[in-house]
């Protein structure tokens, strides 16, 4: 169901100009992952046309996979606005390949590293119980966490060697201000300032830091230096494999699928008022798509993409998460691969101003995250998996010295803070497992009150299972007041049997008990039924516990009665 923060949801379509504004929009959020393809191009050793020729190419990958990740189709696509972006696993990995054999050799490893994305999605259902929701909600966290990082980094000008800050008092002032009103056009702003908080704040700061002089002068010297107009060149060989590459490339692909996830279940979450578990069959496609646009990626000569997870937060912010801004994002970004001189003005985009729209973002998929892991019933396995995740990964960010001396063979599973502690939550999760049965039950004393019974055996069994709250709590109610009208009106003979069983989609609870049926009436039962009959009463209690859950149907099998409630989940 549609949320009603969101001026304009997934599945509408706003009049051309907010789309034309909101994808600019997205661009400023886009435009600081430029500087991984830079960083790739300059580390092999590449001079400032190459660099300014990737960056054009990168914008037409971007352009593509953008469009591809929010196509709603049936096989291809996750049909949500996600920004396809250059992706950080894959920066060590391609100076490495560009040394080793050019532009071929990065781009044979690129669509390969993309194709086995492609694959994986294919199977990743099958691995469903792996990543359950808590888990999706630590990623989420650890996602936003790693993007309020960047931003920190970015206003504080820190020196990630030394920790050393750089940054000049106008700088600081620079970010304030740009973050700032930001804020306050998302909090107070109406209409299109709201729409537009972002790029508002973003145009106004980089006008003022270009004013104060707080800019990179070598980028800025690469934007006067850029032609208005040039068609990106396309100087791609045949493409090579070294099999050298292959595990650190596949690595770095099964990294950005877990990122994609994700990013999907964000914008999932988002779009939806409702939304309850992570829907796997957008999840398959969106990492289908993401696979797709590094292959992409590899063809033009570009490094591997992913999904952005600061656009999603950009979306939530300005509550304009239509599909169709992602369609009008990719055309803009395909057109402005011919037009360096754009392309040079993104890179170019001041580091306060950077910092400032990042933070912005990450605080909206921060608290995405934080509202998944509280709806679930947490017990001490889940507990101890997101626990020691979270502080394996902000060790990373602590202590990245200590993570590098790792075997070779695991660098790539600890390239980043964010990379840390998903592979440590998934890990932890699946050894858990080990002993969790999926179905439990006790037996109830008919003599005696067994509410704080019922309450005590649902919560720690949905703790295990890691049920959700509200689920949870209409199975206790359920099950203690039909307990209570077996009691009363069913003439039971011993114990009450009280069995429950769980998967990621259902909760089913069963009461089976030596005594009278228990009938559940069609209708309500009348007012003078209610006031004047012990079974008008009886039958009040059984349409009330009827309506509790989704399903309710008593049965008898042999000399007993069986009451089975079923609540989807």
């Amino acid at each position: 169901m549609r949320p009603s923060n969101l001026i304009y949801s997934v599945d509408e379509r706003p009049p051309a100009l907010i789309c034309f504004a909101n994808a600019a929009q997205q661009m400023t959020v886009l435009a600081p992952i430029l500087v991984l393809t830079i960083l790739v191009m300059r580390g092999s050793g590449a001079n400032e046309e190459v660099v300014a020729q990737a960056v054009s190419l990168t914008f037409l990958a971007c352009g593509v996979g953008t469009i591809l990740q929010a196509w709603p189709g049936k096989w291809l696509g996750s049909g949500f606005l996600i920004t396809s972006a250059p992706a950080a696993p894959y920066v060590p990995i391609s100076i490495l390949a560009l040394k080793m054999g050019g532009l071929p050799l990065l781009a044979g490893m690129t669509m390969l590293a993309g194709i086995f994305e492609v694959g994986f999605a294919q199977i990743i259902r099958r691995f469903r119980p792996f990543f359950p929701a808590e888990i999706s909600g630590l990623c989420i966290l650890l996602i936003g966490m790693y993007v309020g990082i960047l931003a920190i980094q970015a206003i504080f000008g820190l020196d990630k060697e030394t920790m050393q800050a750089t940054a000049t008092g106008t700088e600081l002032l620079i970010s304030t201000a740009t973050l700032a009103l930001m804020i306050g056009l998302n909090l107070w702003g109406k209409g299109p300032l709201r729409m537009l908080c972002a790029i508002i704040g973003v145009v106004c700061g980089y006008c003022v830091a270009v004013a104060a002089g707080a800019f990179n002068p070598e980028s800025m010297r690469v934007l006067a230096n850029a032609p208005l107009f040039a068609l990106p060149a396309w100087t791609l060989k045949m493409p090579q494999v070294s099999f050298e590459l292959i595990v650190p490339f596949m690595a770095a692909a099964l990294t950005c699928a877990l990122r994609g996830m994700g990013d999907v279940s964000v914008a999932q979450m988002i779009n939806d008022r409702d939304w309850i578990r992570p829907d796997m069959t957008s999840i398959r496609k969106g990492i289908t798509a993401n696979g797709m646009a590094t292959i992409v990626a590899g063809l033009v000569g570009s490094i591997g993409g992913n999904t952005q997870s600061s656009s999603i937060g950009m979306s939530n912010a300005t509550g304009v998460t239509s599909r169709w801004v992602g369609f009008w994002l990719g055309g803009l970004l395909i057109l402005f691969s011919g037009f360096p001189v754009v392309s040079a003005t993104f890179v170019a985009m001041p580091r306060p101003v950077i910092g400032a729209a990042f933070l912005f973002t990450a605080c909206f998929i921060i608290v995405s995250g934080l509202q998944i892991l509280t709806s679930r019933l947490l017990d001490a396995r889940r507990t101890f998996t997101v626990g020691i995740a979270l502080t394996a990964s902000l060790g990373y960010e602590i202590f990245p010295a200590l993570y590098s001396k790792a075997p070779a063979i695991l660098q790539p599973f600890v390239g980043s803070g964010l990379v840390v502690g998903l592979v440590s939550a998934l890990l932890l999760n699946a050894i858990f497992r080990i002993g969790v049965k999926t179905r439990a039950s006790v037996s109830l004393a008919s003599d005696v009150d067994n509410h704080d019974v019922i309450r005590a055996f649902l919560e720690q069994q949905g703790a295990k299972w890691g049920a959700r709250r509200d689920v949870i709590e209409r199975a206790i109610f359920g099950a203690a007041q039909s307990v209570e009208s077996i009691v009363d009106h069913c003439s039971v003979q011993g114990p009450i049997t009280l069995e429950a069983s769980f998967d990621e989609f259902n909760l089913d609870v069963r009461l089976s008990y030596q005594g009278d049926d228990f009938v559940l009436p069609d209708r309500r039962p009348s007012d003078e039924q209610i006031r004047e009959t012990d079974e008008g009463l009886r039958l009040l209690a059984a349409y009330l516990i009827q309506r509790n859950a989704d399903r309710v149907r008593a049965t008898r099998k042999g000399d007993r009665t069986i009451l089975d409630f079923h609540y989807q989940h």
